[in-house]
């Protein structure tokens, strides 16, 4: 039986403003409006835009494209994530751009630069937001790129020179890829290396919140079976508090491994496991969970239907009121 409330509760969530491969809602207006209205209701209450712009195969998409929001009151949904996040009183961090032109061709220098024209870039347009709390880095993980540790580092830094008041988010995946795309760190070459590059961006970051990837909730005969997560995490706390960096987690709500295989497109998570990487998280000490996405995989309204259940499931866990469970379910909300 899954206890309740012996989980880290989720309070930010990633959004996306580009498509992706958790699946596309569609949304106009009012839908977006209830989402952001949900995780306040929820305790959420931090939003991150996980990247503005993406340059693939010279083609560029663009949260400020105008042709995303087809109601009056925003020119893009940038600036309706901006609106929402300032009337429901959530703090925003923005993303920045990824190029693969420059990650392919090793270019890691260029896209540095290009991450802090852009930041610079959305400080002029939103800088008055109050809900603008920080800068997101939106490089995650390239197994086909050498310069990862580089290209974080260096636009951490170039953030923080921008924008000195505000906080820096960074969410680098645990398990880290070897540069070969088949196959991961060791943990020892983890610490070593992730190490290295948190220590590098001591002083420039604020907040680094590890993707646990994802693990089956692994049961024989009714014995549920350990895992390795509470090591990586430990290992992971360890080389973060190491860089005077706070220490998060971001449990992903969408199904990876081998209860998908062979999949790009990604559904929403078993709750079983969710609860297994809420735990996790609470008893490796994070201090804050994120997630990607509450969006796609855990609001009534998303995609894919069975989202609304694992938000039934979520809110069980966690102890949510069974008054505002029973008028989410009915749409009251």
């Amino acid at each position: 039986m899954i206890e309740k409330n012996a989980y880290l509760p989720i309070t930010g969530t990633f959004v996306s403003c580009l498509g992706g491969d958790t699946g596309i809602n569609n949304w106009g207006l009012e839908e977006w409006e209830r989402d952001f209205r949900l995780c306040q209701l929820l305790g959420i209450d931090t939003v991150v835009i996980i990247c503005c712009e993406r340059e693939s195969g010279g083609i560029c998409l663009s949260g400020l494209d105008p042709r995303s929001a087809s109601w009056p009151e925003d020119p893009n949904l940038l600036a309706m994530f901006f609106r929402l996040a300032d009337k429901y009183g959530l703090k925003l961090y923005l993303g920045g751009t990824e190029n693969l032109d420059n990650l392919y061709k090793g270019y890691w220098k260029r896209e540095v630069e290009c991450n802090r024209v852009f930041y610079e870039r959305m400080l002029e347009m939103f800088g008055h937001h109050r809900c603008f709390h920080g800068l997101y880095l939106s490089l995650e993980a390239l197994p086909w790129h050498f310069n990862f540790c580089d290209i974080a580092i260096g636009t951490a830094h170039a953030a923080r020179k921008l924008c000195p008041d505000k906080k820096i988010l960074f969410s680098p995946t645990l398990y880290g890829l070897t540069g070969y795309m088949n196959g991961h760190y060791p943990i020892k070459d983890f610490e070593k290396i992730y190490g290295e590059m948190l220590g590098g961006m001591s002083g420039a970051l604020d907040y680094c919140a590890w993707q646990d990837k994802y693990f089956l909730p692994a049961c024989e005969m009714g014995q549920i079976n350990p895992t390795s997560l509470p090591d990586w995490y430990q290992t992971a706390k360890k080389i973060t508090e190491a860089a005077g960096v706070e220490f998060w987690a971001n449990i992903e709500s969408f199904q990876r491994g081998s209860l998908m295989p062979e999949k790009r497109e990604f559904r929403q998570i078993d709750y079983r496991c969710l609860a297994a990487k809420m735990q996790a998280a609470k008893n490796a000490g994070a201090k804050k969970a994120i997630t990607f996405e509450f969006s796609t995989c855990m609001d009534p309204n998303a995609e894919w239907g069975s989202s609304a259940y694992l938000l039934q499931r979520y809110m069980e866990m966690t102890g949510i009121s069974p008054d505002i469970r029973k008028k989410i379910a009915n749409g009251d909300i």
